[in-house]
């Protein structure tokens, strides 16, 4: 399914798995579309991996782009960085890599005190071609 860039969800508007008021609890992200990271710079990527070049979805300011996890291609989970009481929490680094090539190219997190969400490295990632 393609998506569609919208603005980012104000955080008022969504909950962590512990504060939502429906279960299960909702991704913060709607199915179908994307938005570029309102906090550009909380996940460190590093230097792009060697024969990369940047993408021209993460060009500009928030080049890191949050979809919900039911959108997400062509990926795999890293699973030694997979922790997390709930479901992963994120905080031991990129735990999504290219189904490709291996390259780490997202944080996915959904533990009970973070967002269900997947945020993706936008100098690496692009849209796959509408079928």
């Amino acid at each position: 399914m393609p998506v569609r860039e919208v603005e980012p969800p104000a955080e008022d508007e969504t909950w962590t798995p512990l504060d939502s008021p429906v279960d299960p609890c909702p991704p913060r992200m709607a199915a179908g579309t994307f938005a570029r990271d309102p906090q550009p710079g909380r996940i460190t990527w590093g230097p792009l991996p060697k024969g990369f070049r940047r993408s021209r979805a993460g060009q500009g300011p928030g080049g890191d782009l949050v979809l919900s996890p039911g959108d997400l291609v062509g990926t795999a989970k890293v699973a030694s960085r997979w922790g997390g009481c709930c479901g992963p929490g994120g905080y031991d680094g990129p735990n999504l890599a290219c189904a490709g090539c291996g390259a780490q190219v997202g944080l996915w997190t959904g533990d009970c005190y973070t967002w269900l969400e997947v945020v993706l490295d936008g100098r690496l990632v692009g849209r796959s071609p509408s079928e």
